[in-house]
């Protein structure tokens, strides 16, 4: 039988959805996470000023005289820039395109030259403030088109009412109940948790490789768990690792551990989904989880004798970047 339309081009959006998933990947573990996080944020910054700068020209279909002097502060050259184009040029490429081509060449032309823009736009994207700013622009289109305002808002003005929108306005249904639970938290302790969970990911992944091979572990890892983790080593891993001569059950205990221990207000409060979901995109996180496999490939069947510290270990993943080409 063959596939409905429906069908293959949901195949086709999901094939395209995992090359640029995959591509985005592959760009960001080249560069230093910080950078790409840096990076990442200036471009939501810049994405909010041109989202509201493209509200007002697309109700207006021009630049105000004001704007021009904005602009002009903001983005010194794209002025001069416009009004050097000819007639046909200036056709062949809408205004608000112009724009946003000027400020991706002259703002993130670092980012493009190292070959990291197309992995700062993909996660910049997927942020909820860049989401809030996307939804705010859509809406105030749409508003002012039908009644043009006597006055607009200026750019800090809109942005504290982007601060305000719906940023799971444009989402799927599942992804909006996904992110429901954010909803359920300051944004601030929010940040504060996934930052804390990291923290306790990274040293899961540490001693992942000791928990898992099925032999007492290293000393040094059962002195950093007994110091950071009081208690888990005697919630039953001995007898369980004896049984299952170690194996990924170990690690998703401990994560389990981790989460019932240490995050247990955000359990009962219903916002740890929100946890896991900004873990999930941070850079920080994907990285460590790259360095952990590296460290599983080149350590193969042995433990490294000394075991690395856990601190030495964290600062070679914050800096782990993979410089050979696949």
């Amino acid at each position: 039988m063959k596939k409905s339309k429906r069908e293959s081009v949901r195949d086709s959006t999901a094939r395209l959805q995992r090359a640029a998933h995959e591509r985005a990947d592959d760009e960001a573990r080249r560069i230093p996470w910080h950078r790409l996080l840096d990076t990442q944020n200036q471009y939501i910054d810049w994405q909010e000023f041109y989202l509201w700068v493209r509200s007002i020209l697309e109700v207006e279909d021009r630049i105000p005289d004001w704007l021009v002097e904005v602009l002009n502060a903001r983005v010194p050259g794209f002025i001069e820039t416009e009004r050097a184009l000819s007639p046909k040029a200036a056709k062949t490429r809408p205004l608000i395109l112009r724009l946003e081509d000027w400020i991706e060449d002259h703002v993130f032309g670092f980012a493009k030259q190292e070959g990291s823009f197309f992995a700062s736009t993909y996660y910049a994207v997927r942020d909820p403030r860049y989401q809030r700013a996307e939804v705010c622009w859509s809406e105030c289109t749409e508003k002012w088109k039908k009644a043009k305002p006597a006055h607009y808002p200026s750019f800090e003005e809109w942005k504290g009412m982007a601060a305000q929108c719906d940023e799971t306005a444009h989402l799927t249904a599942r992804e909006r109940k996904a992110r429901a639970s954010a909803k359920l938290v300051h944004p601030d302790r929010l940040t504060e948790a996934a930052t804390r969970y990291m923290d306790c990911e990274a040293l899961a992944y540490w001693a992942r490789q000791a928990l898992e091979r099925g032999s007492e572990p290293p000393a040094e890892v059962v002195r950093e768990l007994k110091r950071r983790c009081p208690g888990y080593l005697d919630s039953g891993f001995k007898a369980r690792a004896k049984e299952s001569r170690g194996g990924a059950q170990d690690w998703q205990h401990m994560m389990l551990w981790i989460a019932n221990h240490y995050f247990q207000d955000a359990k009962t409060e219903g916002w740890f989904e929100a946890v896991l979901i900004q873990v999930r995109s941070h850079p920080r996180a994907i990285r460590t989880m790259e360095f952990s496999d590296y460290c599983s490939e080149i350590w193969g069947s042995e433990l490294p004798s000394p075991y690395p510290p856990f601190e030495d270990w964290r600062r070679d993943a914050d800096s782990y970047v993979e410089l050979t080409v696949n």
